[in-house]
């Protein structure tokens, strides 16, 4: 062999290889026992000619115990992307009445749906340049398929066809060009950021944790309907805990099927830096949802930044004998919980919130509502 510290002329390379032993701290090879499997490979080289030396060693990869973890790994993901897929659909079913699902946000079902999109392809990626447990891996890449084209894209286009439900009763030529204005965005976001990740491999934590504030366009979607969020509870509790587990197990678990072994090893894993991140991350945005949901959209919003917004509880006293007409059950005169919309009818607060998670309108008089602060 040739070597830059010798100059062009050649040198003499002695090797010493041995199965089954490890190189000690001063170069020899420690000896294998009778009967030992030869499970590592260690030893040395020297180049005495050209004062170059140096020693390795290298362990052998349980297969078998590799394919039981991927096996593992392969159901644990087709389990939450199922459990996701259960989440989007009592979700679809909790805003096919009435126009709640115009008050969700498209950023945020969009960043979801590319999320799982891009975790399709990455999947399919590392099946195909492996060629290890192919089958396995192809399986999840196919459930985040699923995910992100039966249910995802299709939410997307529910949601959108709420919010411009004027110009889908204009007829199909109106519809196509809506449609086509959505797609065309949506997918072009799509490849533009599949050839980012691509040349940015080395920071996909970052990317990932990035993602993570998927829940932050909805919550500001409520803040500035001033209207309580349309996604049931089980959503967002379901989907967040599913998504933030699969994260603790490829970030936090320090034997995951990524250890170079089989698939290289995720950029900065194992990481408890990260798994606290994205804990706090994702914590953070639920708790903060759940309490718009019991204290009202705007309850973080300083007073000096709040928008003029209408006052259900101008007047305290109703008249005697005066009826709910959601619950067919009498206001009490006194009681703090009935508020008065615009239009002067009354209200018990409660059965006004549910009548307005379905219209937006007087069940008396049909007259528009504003929203409940």
């Amino acid at each position: 062999g040739r070597f830059s510290v010798g100059g062009d002329r050649s040198c003499r390379l002695d090797v010493s290889l041995r199965l089954g032993g490890r190189p000690s701290p001063n170069g020899a090879v420690a000896k294998q026992q009778v009967g030992d499997r030869a499970e590592s490979l260690a030893g040395w080289l020297v180049a005495s000619d050209c004062g170059f030396s140096g020693d390795f060693a290298a362990e052998a990869v349980d297969m078998e115990h590799l394919s039981q973890k991927v096996v593992h790994y392969s159901v644990m993901a087709i389990a939450l992307a199922i459990f996701q897929m259960r989440c989007y659909l009592w979700q679809m079913r909790h805003t096919e009445d009435g126009p709640s699902a115009a008050k969700i946000s498209v950023i945020c079902i969009a960043m979801q749906a590319l999320m799982d999109a891009y975790d399709s392809f990455l999947h399919l990626c590392l099946g195909l340049s492996t060629q290890y447990m192919f089958n396995a891996i192809a399986i999840v890449a196919f459930f985040k398929f699923l995910l992100f084209s039966l249910l995802e894209a299709r939410y997307m286009l529910i949601i959108w066809r709420r919010r411009r439900r004027d110009v889908f009763d204009e007829g199909w030529d109106a519809a196509r060009r809506e449609l086509s204005w959505l797609y065309s965005r949506f997918y072009g976001v799509l490849v533009i950021g599949l050839i980012f990740i691509y040349h940015n491999l080395d920071n996909l934590s970052t990317i990932i944790l990035l993602f993570q504030i998927y829940w932050v366009p909805q919550i500001l979607a409520d803040v500035y309907q001033g209207t309580r969020s349309a996604i049931s509870p089980v959503f967002i509790v379901g989907l967040s805990a599913s998504r933030t587990l699969f994260l603790l197990y490829l970030w936090g678990c320090p034997s995951s099927v990524f250890t170079g072994d089989a698939y290289p090893q995720l950029p900065g894993a194992p990481s408890t830096r990260f798994c606290i991140i994205a804990v706090l991350l994702q914590g953070s945005q639920v708790v903060i949802m759940l309490l718009q949901r019991r204290w009202g959209a705007r309850w973080f919003v300083p007073w000096r930044c709040m928008p003029w917004a209408y006052s259900y509880h101008g007047a305290t006293r109703a008249a005697p004998g005066t009826e709910c007409v959601i619950c067919m059950v009498e206001i009490e005169p006194e009681a703090a919980r009935h508020v008065t919309a615009p239009c002067k009818h009354r209200f018990h607060r409660r059965c006004l919130e549910q009548w307005m998670d379905v219209k937006m309108e007087c069940p008396t008089c049909r007259a528009a509502l504003p929203p409940i602060q």
